[in-house]
């Protein structure tokens, strides 16, 4: 019986013929499927993961001339950005070349130097050997190569019989920051990422920079400080007296309502060139005693009323009208200029160093 019925809304294949083909097929459809299964299962690794295990492995360069023969071993074939690269300068020659081994500076690119030393030269097999040991720290960078190493010699037993050798370059690759397969959701990128700095570590560079800006102003403030004041003491006192006065003027304290503070500089700047150009000790007297001490030398009179109204007004409490300022003002000018014990040219004086 070949036909086939419908049953339930479903095929039902009935008879022994057909049984038989569908069973036949099920075991062809199961065999199919156990080959791809072994067959997936057998397959070769990753190429790529192959490519990279290899490229990992220590490398070694030589180059041989004239009887010399220059090995760069490198213990690594690629750039770990976790991990130093050591990289061995091996030189073998004979016994009577005398070698010198190849300077470092500007030869690594993508590398730092971390340090280096030389081994103790060695006799094998009627050769002498060298070697140079070079700790390189990988950097993050586009490109991670050794350029090429200049090795020199000459022949002790010929004079000035000397050559030249250079190796050739090493390139390496950098090595992915994470090796084997990455856990779900996780991917590697494929250069390093640039993680913001913390609010603390901002916080402690502003404070840094703070500092260093108030150090470099204040080194500032010193220095012209220190220029203004070499400036003056180069100046006679007649001249240094003037620019005070000058100085004294344009800060205006009289215009602030400090009448007061400005008498006190006044006299104070009189008092200091009297003492600088008579040679007597202003400062430290008042002014009965500084006037008892001054009131037989010529050209002190209006002198002697100044210094009389200024200590009214800073010791009386007394307020001066705007011509009595000037005035005082005009006095104090007039001696300084007109001083008969030290009269010399009139000289107008400009700021020294603008300052």
């Amino acid at each position: 019986m070949n036909t086939s019925q419908v049953e339930g809304g479903r095929w039902k294949v009935v008879g022994r013929n057909n049984c038989s083909l569908t069973r036949k097929h099920l075991r062809s459809f199961l065999a199919l499927a156990l080959l791809a299964a072994l067959g997936v299962a057998c397959a070769p690794r990753s190429t790529t993961a192959k490519s990279s295990a290899d490229a990992d492995k220590p490398r070694a360069e030589t180059v041989s001339s004239d009887g010399v023969t220059v090995t760069l071993r490198a213990d690594t074939g690629m750039a770990h950005l976790d991990r130093d690269l050591i990289l061995r300068i091996g030189v073998s020659s004979p016994t009577n070349f005398d070698i010198t081994l190849p300077p470092l500076e500007n030869r690594f690119s993508g590398f730092t130097i971390n340090g280096s030393y030389d081994s103790e030269p060695q006799l094998r097999d009627g050769r002498r050997e060298l070697e140079r040991i070079v700790k390189l720290t990988p950097l993050a960078a586009a490109e991670h190569r050794v350029a090429p190493l200049i090795v020199t010699w000459f022949r002790t037993d010929r004079l000035r019989m000397s050559d030249w050798l250079a190796t050739r370059p090493m390139v390496f690759e950098e090595a992915p920051l994470i090796a084997g397969a990455l856990p779900t959701g996780v991917s590697a990128p494929d250069r390093p990422i640039w993680i913001p700095p913390s609010p603390r570590n901002i916080m402690l560079t502003l404070l840094a920079l703070l500092l260093a800006a108030g150090l470099v102003y204040g080194a500032y403030r010193l220095l012209r400080r220190w220029h203004r004041e070499i400036v003056l003491r180069r100046l006679s006192p007649k001249e240094r007296a003037l620019w005070e006065l000058q100085e004294l003027l344009a800060r205006d304290l009289v215009g602030h309502q400090r009448v007061k503070d400005f008498y006190y500089e006044l006299t104070g700047i009189v008092r200091v060139y009297i003492e600088r150009a008579h040679a007597i000790r202003a400062r430290e007297q008042t002014t009965e005693e500084f006037l008892q001490a001054v009131s037989r030398a010529p050209g002190f009179g209006p002198l002697c009323d100044f210094l009389e109204a200024a200590d009214l007004v800073k010791y009386a409490a007394f307020k001066p009208t705007r011509p009595a300022i000037d005035n005082a003002i005009a006095t104090a000018r007039t001696y300084i200029e007109t001083d008969v014990a030290v009269q010399t040219a009139t000289v107008t004086p400009t700021p020294p160093g603008g300052v």
